[in-house]
This record gives C-alpha cells, sequence and structure tokens, in this order.
C-alpha cells in the first residue's frame, strides 16, 4: 500500500542529464570578465595591480579574483548571519525581478512571483523556528543553499517549487476557497 501512494505521489524521481557547468562557469570566460572589470579601476589601483603582478608574477585577473573570493569568504563568515540571509536573498532576486519587470518578460513572471512568495514564507516560518533548528550543523548554510537554489539562473528552483509543489497541492486548494 505505501509503495502505491509513492508511486502516485508528484516526486517521481526523472533521471537528469549529467551536470555541465554552464558557459560562464569555464574559467578562461571567468579571467577575461575579470580583466574586463579591471579595465574600468582607477589608476592607482590599476597601478598597485600590476606591481602586485610583477612582484607575485600572477596575473592581474587571479590576484583581483582571489581578492573577490577572499572578500565574499570574509562577508560569510564574519557578518550576522540574518544579514548575510537578507543580502544574499534579496539582492540578485531584486535584480533580476526588476529586470524581468523592465523587460516585460513574462516567461520569468511565475518563477519570480514564486521565489518571492516563498522567500516571505520562509522567513516567517523560519523566524520561530530559528532557535530550534539553529543546533542543527551548518544550519544557516543550508538555508542560504536553499535561498540560492531558488533563485539561480541555471537551476531556477522556483519553478521547481511552483510546478512540484504549489501548482499540485496549493492551487487546488485556492480553487475550492473560490468556488465556496
Amino acid at each position: 500500500h505505501n509503495r502505491s501512494r509513492l508511486q502516485d505521489s508528484h516526486f517521481v524521481f526523472e533521471p537528469r542529464r549529467a551536470f555541465s557547468p554552464p558557459a560562464a562557469m569555464d574559467i578562461e570566460s571567468i579571467k577575461s570578465q575579470i580583466d574586463d572589470l579591471l579595465t574600468k579601476l582607477p589608476e592607482p589601483v590599476l597601478t598597485k595591480l600590476t606591481d602586485l603582478e610583477k612582484t607575485t608574477n600572477q596575473p592581474k585577473s587571479l590576484i583581483a579574483g582571489g581578492g573577490i573570493v577572499f572578500g565574499i569568504l570574509l562577508f560569510l563568515f564574519l557578518c550576522p548571519q540574518p544579514l548575510v540571509l537578507n543580502i544574499v536573498g534579496c539582492a540578485y532576486p531584486i535584480y533580476a525581478s526588476m529586470k524581468a519587470l523592465a523587460d516585460e518578460a513574462k516567461d520569468d513572471m511565475p518563477m519570480w512571483m514564486t521565489y518571492w512568495v516563498v522567500f516571505t514564507s520562509f522567513k516567517i516560518v523560519m523566524g520561530p523556528l530559528d532557535f530550534i533548528l539553529s543546533f542543527v550543523p551548518f544550519y544557516f548554510y543550508l538555508k542560504l543553499t536553499f535561498l540560492v537554489w531558488l533563485f539561480y539562473p541555471s537551476v531556477k528552483g522556483a519553478n521547481w517549487v511552483l510546478d512540484k509543489l504549489v501548482k499540485v497541492y496549493l492551487f487546488p486548494l485556492i480553487k475550492d476557497a473560490k468556488s465556496d
């Protein structure tokens, strides 16, 4: 009986093709993007980077990329966790939502609406539960990973939440409530 319930479930395992990183993950493209950004820096900063490049025999893009990674790690480990969660959970999603509104990208609207509903619900539910769940190892990083999974452009987990959870379980309840 339990097996038939699992088969009827909407969480059917669907084999995926092997993960292949998106083009944006290519090291050479990342280096070229960093080099493009470095050309926009003020002259004194470029001079210091050139001096560091000569001293270390490492390319400027590697030095700058290392500095960026170091800054991100400092941010993640030294800033208060609620601040990190709010910045990570809001910075890119706000930008992408505004971009979708400006471009009138109708395809992205359900995904971003779902993201903001899940993010808000997540914040409301996690408020009281944080004290209890904070004893779980790496709980903060699990929450952070979940939020990034929801909005990361190559994954768009909010679409999965919409298709597999909201449309299946929540929409029928809303439609039934409308008919009353």
